[in-house]
């Protein structure tokens, strides 16, 4: 991009001399008819009008676009809005334009006459907005009518794509930079999804002077977050269908492969909901007639990979049900965050079976071939056929042979770069930033397991992950996931003395393997598994193998899971291994616990007996089935068997209670208060506000909104 003398221009008439405060009010109400700014909105507005650069991350569907619209209307000038989304750009201009804000796009989808014209009404100054897609930088003409339009302000919409260390790296945001630097204008950086380290390298690439770092928009209190641990494909079927149940459509299933998702496709189609598959093997015509579809409401579900998603904009998505973990929180969120726009309640749930964390694992190894790969790759690509095509090792494995396609593809783009031929001379490629690339991605993998495994609020875990330092204010526990609903713990309750001998046996067991072993290792131990794993270690001949043998192995890693939410038993990291790679260790609790001298009340697995009891040394039962003693998701209820006939009737008392309030406000009956809760109720019978609060799963707000009628029914109970 050359210099030329015309990009710049002085920033005395764009600082307007006015209460930045209540001109950005009254042009909220006078232009946008919006009473009030939603939580970071004017923060962000404010400093872009007083032209101070900013970086903002903010949630998908929560209002960014306002931020830099409502200030442009106020500037001199043009503002130029730098986003990768099309259709995006259509929608916002389109808006403006019926609100008499002069604006247009500029990308490679318009006719040549319109593009003509648009870039004509730029370089005249006739525009206040003009949006253009990063590769449109390189245009020369575009870049001349840049430089006599009156640039005032720059937005970077998405713009974790500008960073090496975002997970949507893209080039042409490369030019970013200099034509900030050229135009001598403040600028102001959007996005979704960045952490710390994505934030600073952000304002690295743009130049940005002492940013303000602004995250907000987390709290989103209609959706309900949750996790919900599953072991097989037919776990996940029937958790589906009780969202379908309890959410109805239209709903997101997002699958990490293509197979899945058709498979996903077929299994809503045969629910008998109008469903269509999308991912990169559809043809473009068929992607774009289902994402039309999905949008007008013709299409009550789609299931989709990681390509459907981006500038798509339905406001009443039910459920988004992430059926394989994604590779990174930036990614889940992000596609979570499509549900529930609207504002009424709205599902995002990840069903997460351990064993999905192969197929996260095979996509970093394709993705991040090792050096000894990029110099195999570079000497076969100086015999490729003119079709681009070379002879990959036959000894390569899956992953190996989708990195070696990865390695190929980033060493022609730089030979091309450098105008070297393929495979000639040393490598091209400075090798340091892929490592560090590798390692990024496996660190953004270990977050989303650590997501996966928390025990902990996760609207609190994904504020702070992307919050770090920025200001936005702090996330308190949001009171509508999973834990703060009370579906990840069963209901906790005092062990009986043979069900406190087995959780020691348990225990004993965890301590002997010393925090080298993970679940499976450590279930099989416990129910005497011959398995060559355990055989060959010798583990077979520990004091505690086989003392759980009335255990089925999928009864064990029930126990163990149980001790793990108890807080007695820790899952650590193993330092250099595999993603997902954890071992378990005892916690200072379950040491005290494994001695005899604490005896905590947990959510043992209430399974069906066995003839000689868990803990002795008879045959394994063949019925496995577990009844939970609270809700672990959605539709899931019941009382723990042997509960007592006035509980029982308790309960259901209140659940007729909570069906008529549902109805009565037109939302889940979920949404009210979950079954664990009302079991709680049922069971303590609190009398006054304070004994209320108590009960797992109501807080101040539940307290408030149904708090004296759950007194008045609680009183009338038998």
């Amino acid at each position: 991009m050359g210099e030329d003398a015309s990009f710049c221009h002085p920033l005395r008439s764009t600082i307007p001399h006015m209460s930045p405060e209540s001109s950005l009010r009254d042009a909220l109400l006078a232009t946008f008819s919006f009473k009030a700014f939603r939580p970071g909105q004017e923060e962000a507005s404010r400093a872009i009008f007083e032209g101070r650069d900013l970086v903002t991350v903010m949630p998908t569907g929560f209002g960014k676009s306002l931020c830099y619209q409502l200030p442009a209307t106020l500037l001199e000038g043009t503002t130029v809005v730098i986003s990768p989304l099309i259709a995006l750009m259509k929608d916002q201009v389109d808006a403006l334009k019926e609100k008499g804000i002069p604006a247009e796009a500029v990308h490679s989808g318009m006719p040549e006459s319109e593009r003509d014209a648009t870039i004509r009404a730029l370089a005249q100054g006739n525009l206040k907005l003009i949006y253009a897609a990063p590769e449109r930088l390189g245009s020369p003409r575009f870049q001349r009518a840049l430089a006599r339009a009156g640039v005032t302000r720059m937005i970077v919409d998405e713009a974790h794509c500008i960073s090496q260390w975002g997970h949507d790296f893209r080039p042409d945001y490369r030019r970013l930079g200099p034509l900030r630097q050229q135009l001598s204008v403040p600028a102001a950086a959007f996005t979704a999804t960045a952490t710390p380290d994505v934030r600073a390298d952000i304002s690295v690439q743009l130049g940005l002077e002492n940013p303000l770092e602004l995250v907000t928009g987390f709290e989103r209190p209609n959706l309900t977050f949750g996790v919900r641990q599953v072991r097989s494909w037919a776990d996940k079927e029937r958790a589906i269908r009780e969202v379908l149940a309890e959410w109805g459509s239209p709903g997101l299933i997002y699958g990490a492969t293509r197979k899945s998702v058709e498979k996903w496709a077929d299994f809503l189609a045969a629910r008998g909901l109008r469903a269509a598959c999308y991912h990169g093997g559809v043809g473009d015509r068929q992607r774009e007639a289902v994402q039309d579809a999905f949008l007008s409401g013709q299409l009550d579900a789609i299931s989709a990979t990681n390509a459907f998603g981006m500038g798509i904009d339905k406001a009443d998505i039910r459920f988004v049900i992430h059926a394989e973990i994604p590779g990174s929180v930036e990614a889940y969120y992000q596609e979570a965050g499509r549900a529930g726009r609207d504002g009424r309640p709205s599902l995002c749930l990840l069903l997460f079976a351990p064993s999905d964390i192969r197929t996260q694992e095979f996509f970093l190894a394709g993705s991040n071939p090792s050096p000894a790969l990029f110099r195999k790759v570079w000497s076969l690509l100086a015999n490729e056929t003119p079709e681009g095509e070379f002879e990959v090792p036959g000894e390569l494995d899956a992953a190996q042979r989708m990195a070696a396609a990865t390695a190929a593809r980033l060493l022609r783009q730089e030979a091309g770069r450098r105008g070297i031929p393929p495979g000639n001379g040393p490598l091209p490629l400075d090798l340091g930033p892929r490592h560090e690339k590798a390692a990024r991605d496996r660190r953004r993998l270990d977050a989303m397991l650590s997501y996966a495994f928390g025990q902990g609020c996760r609207t609190h875990f994904v504020y702070d992950y992307f919050a770090g330092s920025a200001t936005g204010g702090h996330t308190p526990n949001c009171g509508t996931c999973d834990v703060c609903l009370g579906w990840t713990k069963g209901r906790t309750r005092p062990l009986e003395d043979q069900e406190f001998e087995t959780v020691r046996i348990a225990l004993s067991g965890v301590a002997r393997l010393d925090g080298r072993f993970g679940q499976e290792r450590i279930a099989q131990l416990l129910t005497g598994s011959r398995s060559h794993e355990l055989v060959s270690r010798n583990l077979h001949l520990l004091p505690t193998w086989g003392r759980l043998s009335s255990l089925s192995l999928s009864q064990a890693k029930d126990l163990l899971s149980a001790l793990v939410d108890g807080g007695l038993v820790e899952r650590r990291r193993i330092q250099g291994g595999p993603a997902g790679a954890f071992v378990l260790a005892l916690t200072h609790l379950g040491i005290q616990t494994m001695k005899g001298e604490l005896r905590p009340a947990i959510a043992f697995p209430n399974w069906q007996k066995t003839k000689r009891g868990a803990g002795s040394s008879g045959t394994k039962t063949s019925q496995t089935t577990k009844t939970r003693t609270q809700g672990s998701g959605p539709g899931a209820h019941g009382l723990a068997p042997g509960a007592q006939q006035r509980d029982v009737e308790a309960f259901e008392r209140l659940r007729e209670w909570r069906g008529m309030e549902a109805h009565r406000r037109r939302i889940p009956a979920y949404c009210v208060l979950t079954d664990a809760t009302l079991l709680a109720l049922a069971d303590t019978r609190p009398a006054n506000p304070g004994e209320l609060l108590e009960v797992p799963g109501i807080g101040q707000a539940k307290l408030k909104k149904y708090g004296t009628k759950l007194i008045e029914l609680l009183e009338r109970l038998p």
